[in-house]
């Protein structure tokens, strides 16, 4: 459930009005919200001492009930409320015996409408069990701990010091990540924002949470200027992703690291000589399919044991031997190599259907092939080389399932290290193991660890526009942590760059980076 941003102010109503976008009419159109009608609100708002189980307002005009469930709602959250119309009349009861010396507000978010127009309202009404209304307010905004970007619909609670799941206070954060509490009573209180995924109100261990260290002691209103960091937590133990890539790889991925699990197709050990990470948490499986249409993969992890299964036709089954070279533009640099990857495990090579040729004189170039696992590397002398063809006739690969290769013809271009740039990072200003990534267009392109606050440098650059990112590795893991409310550990820092650095051709560049408080 979205929430606009609640405007709190000391009168008996709020109302915002909207306007809708309708079709034309022979009249006027009513861009008006109800109102209520002044002293036919029963009790008055801002009552004290209230005893009733029962608030009725009257409307200037007919209304309507929209969704009044998730519309209309208690805060503190001790009462479940009833909502029922009778021709301009709203009657909101609930059963729950309210407690003493309390300040209760009843939001109604778009909960009223008109019946022509649809026209909504954003209203609050206020009475208090006690002899006083508490009158303190409390604001803070709720931001994304790896971006840093505003997060709308955020429920921010204050929670009591013996209940750590559902807010005594709560609030909903606007566009600008603000979420504003008012009529709040002093005292001292957990805070913490959550996105309440099944609105049941209470943080689960699933959903996404920021939260602040220490108990606050709230005596006066208060604008927090620290924004609290939501993030993620990392979940339960899980493998998934199971996919087929024919005609003789599995591809399957995790939320956790794959590199000491053990893997089972069909009840037959998948060693790990067919095994091939792209990251830690993802990796390629060969396996060879005979008669099978049916797969199990058992994965053994060191916490967790998970089972997942697929099913391909034969059709599927029938896919030709694909080359997929590593080449970006048909360039290749000096620091790089000619590679080609298939679907399959590499069986044999048929040197003689691989040919490179100078393009400059139309000569054969002598190379070398290296394979691993599914990766045809072809090595040559780049000496006075600009452009080449490669050609990898029909039947130059031959997979694990009796597979030929296609053919492909690539033309390359060669470049050299003055073709690159550099760039020298210096980040001495942070005190902390950190993670030092090299962006384009939004892409990591490069990342190193660095431990001792000395310069990082990232070379064999395109010309071209990059930035940088920071994340505070506490514990050199090289990677983020999302916060541990559990832990009371905050997710780790990270610091956005986003100002552009140029890099050109056979430049070298000095960046200081420092940290953003």
């Amino acid at each position: 459930m979205v929430f606009r941003k609640i405007i709190i102010l000391f009168i008996p109503l709020i109302l915002l009005s909207c306007a809708q976008v309708g079709k034309l009419s022979g009249g006027i159109k009513d861009e008006i919200a109800p109102r209520p009608v002044a002293g036919k609100t029963l009790p008055p708002n801002e009552t004290i001492g209230f005893t009733s189980n029962e608030v009725e307002i009257t409307f200037d005009e007919f209304i309507q009930l929209n969704n009044p469930i998730q519309t209309i709602f208690f805060v503190p959250n001790h009462a479940t409320p009833k909502a029922v119309i009778k021709n301009k009349t709203l009657s909101i009861k609930w059963e729950e015996t309210l407690k003493e010396n309390t300040t209760y507000v009843i939001y109604m978010n778009g909960a009223i409408k008109d019946v022509t127009e649809s026209n909504d309202s954003l209203m609050t009404y206020v009475f208090s069990t006690g002899n006083t209304i508490d009158s303190l307010s409390y604001s803070v905004t709720v931001a994304d701990a790896w971006d840093n970007k505003h997060i709308k619909g955020a429920t921010v609670g204050l929670f009591s010091l013996n209940d750590s799941l559902k807010p005594y206070y709560f609030a909903k954060s606007d566009a600008l990540g603000l979420a504003t509490f008012s009529y709040l009573k002093e005292g001292t209180y957990n805070l913490a924002a959550f996105i309440d995924e099944n609105l049941d109100m209470q943080i689960q261990a699933s959903e996404s949470v920021a939260f602040r260290s220490e108990s606050m002691e709230l005596s006066a209103s208060q604008i927090d200027t620290i924004p609290l960091l939501l993030s993620t937590p990392i979940g339960i133990e899980k493998t998934h992703g199971f996919s087929y890539n024919a005609p003789g790889s599995f591809t399957v991925a995790s939320n956790y690291s794959l590199l000491n699990a053990a893997f089972f197709m069909n009840n037959t050990k998948i060693e790990k000589e067919n095994l091939h990470f792209f990251e830690e948490d993802s990796v390629a499986l060969f396996y060879a399919p005979q008669a099978e249409t049916k797969f199990e993969l058992i994965v053994k992890g060191e916490n967790v044991t998970d089972t997942l299964n697929l099913r391909v036709t034969e059709r599927e089954k029938a896919n030709s031997l694909r080359f997929i070279s590593n080449l970006k533009n048909n360039q290749i640099g000096n620091h790089e190599t000619l590679s080609f990857t298939v679907n399959d495990r590499i069986v044999t090579v048929d040197n003689s259907k691989i040919k490179l040729i100078n393009l400059k004189d139309s000569l054969a170039i002598p190379f070398e092939i290296k394979i691993d696992l599914n990766t045809l590397t072809l090595d040559f002398d780049r000496k006075d080389l600009s452009k080449i063809q490669v050609v990898l006739q029909k039947g130059a690969a031959l997979g694990q399932q009796n597979t030929l290769s296609d053919s492909v013809s690539l033309f390359v271009s060669l470049k050299e290290e003055k073709d690159y740039g550099i760039i020298h990072v210096d980040v001495s200003q942070f005190k902390q193991n950190v993670i030092v990534e090299l962006l384009q267009n939004n892409k990591v392109v490069q990342k190193v660890l660095n431990f001792d606050g000395s310069k990082v440098t990232f070379s064999n650059l395109e010309p071209g526009l990059y930035q940088f990112r920071v994340i505070g590795d506490l514990n050199a893991n090289f990677k983020w942590d999302p916060g541990n409310r559990a832990l009371n550990l905050q997710p780790e820092k990270v610091y956005n760059f986003t100002k552009p650095t140029t890099v050109r051709a056979n430049w070298e560049i000095d960046v200081p980076l420092t940290p953003i408080q």
